[in-house]
């Protein structure tokens, strides 16, 4: 029939129920390999980040850390004219004590390197405003 070959086509169609029902569990085979390939992925970026979080800033890091809440504090300071000897301390003490609350740790040498930028910029915009108060109505 003009030109057709109708040998191509087979010659008993399968009904369209059987070949959705085929399509869907097929379907449902990939996403279950898909489902098991991301579970194993999560794993393994899991067991990355726990390796990542051992790995700690170096000495040289830590000074320099120790450097900028010196400068930090002292800016404080400067900036709302505390004066007294004990204002720069208390801030530094404070500083200290925030930024190892934040990243969970008892020691400066125990923050994770992947961290380091995120604690010298926190700690560069550090304030506590209740402290320049109580520090003003004790100087």
């Amino acid at each position: 029939m003009n030109g057709e070959n109708w040998e191509a086509y087979p010659a008993e169609q399968k009904p369209v129920g059987v070949v959705m029902a085929d399509d869907v569990k097929l379907l449902g085979q990939y996403l279950k390999q898909m489902g098991n390939m991301m579970a194993a992925m999560q794993k393994r970026m899991d067991e990355m980040e726990a390796r990542q979080r051992q790995v700690t800033v170096t000495h040289e890091e830590v000074k320099r850390i120790q450097r900028l809440i010196r400068m930090r504090a002292q800016e404080i300071c400067d900036k709302y004219a505390l004066e007294d000897d004990e204002s720069p301390k208390a801030f530094r003490k404070a500083i200290r004590k925030d930024v190892m609350s934040r990243w969970g740790v008892r020691d400066l040498h125990d923050l994770p390197e992947a961290a380091a930028a995120a604690v010298r910029s926190a700690i560069g915009s550090w304030v506590n405003i209740r402290m320049v108060m109580e520090r003003r109505t004790q100087g």
